[in-house]
């Protein structure tokens, strides 16, 4: 059965119209999500002019229902096969929004994501902060504003649950 969560998430996104306002602010990305698994999620991302499989980001997502309002996502790095960082998230108003829980480190940079996503619309920033000094490291500043990315309407099947492979 798919959550109300997976209903939403499943699918592929893409910034494009937000690439062309301003191409070197904001690049053209893709944004994958796939259910492998009960409670198991396969998210992609790449940047428009690579292919799927050159991915810069690929991780499993965990998914514990703490009720129907409320799921925790672990990460699992598939690049790196290490853990990465948990989301939490609440569904209000028609829209999900996720946030780092707790303390997420990585590489000596503590990791600051937001994602929003309503099912037609997703939203995300992460940012990079040195643990050490403080300063921005990656991603977006929070002045900079979110990506901002729409559904594509493909004919993929997003829930491979029930797909046969040869």
């Amino acid at each position: 059965m798919t959550s109300l969560f997976e209903s939403m998430i499943l699918g592929h996104f893409r910034n494009r119209k937000q690439a062309f306002t301003n191409p070197t602010k904001w690049p053209q990305i893709n944004v994958l999500y796939q259910k492998l698994a009960e409670n198991t999620l396969d998210l992609k991302q790449w940047y428009n002019y690579q292919t799927e499989e050159t991915a810069y980001r690929h991780y499993h997502l965990t998914c514990e229902y703490i009720d129907e309002h409320t799921v925790i996502t672990s990460a699992f790095n598939i690049d790196t096969q290490t853990d990465g960082c948990q989301l939490q998230w609440g569904y209000h108003g028609g829209w999900w929004f996720g946030e780092v829980r707790g303390d997420c480190i990585l590489r000596n940079t503590r990791v600051k994501s937001e994602i929003s996503f309503n099912g037609t619309l997703y939203q995300s920033r992460d940012t990079g902060i040195d643990i050490d000094t403080g300063e921005f490291r990656w991603g977006k500043e929070e002045e900079e504003g979110l990506f901002r990315f729409e559904r594509l309407n493909t004919e993929r099947e997003y829930d491979l649950t029930n797909v046969t492979r040869n």
